[in-house]
């Protein structure tokens, strides 16, 4: 019986992703944005883009280090 729990929570967690890479790449519609506003919550945005951002960061380390050393 849990999986449908399962689906809803993966479809939300992807949604969620979705959501925070296309406002990190400033690309968004509107219409879009309004449909998956509502489930959204705040807090998943939030940690979903200290996630993206810790990733960018770890990027772009790696290759500063990367080109200091060739």
């Amino acid at each position: 019986m849990s999986l449908p729990h399962t689906q809803t929570e993966k479809s939300r967690r992807f949604s969620t992703i979705r959501t925070v890479a296309w406002a990190l790449l400033g690309v968004r519609g509107h219409k879009p944005h309004e449909h998956d506003a509502e489930p959204l919550s705040p807090l998943q945005i939030l940690i979903t883009a200290l996630v993206f951002m810790l990733i960018f960061v770890l990027l772009l380390v790696s290759v500063a280090i990367y080109m200091g050393r060739h």
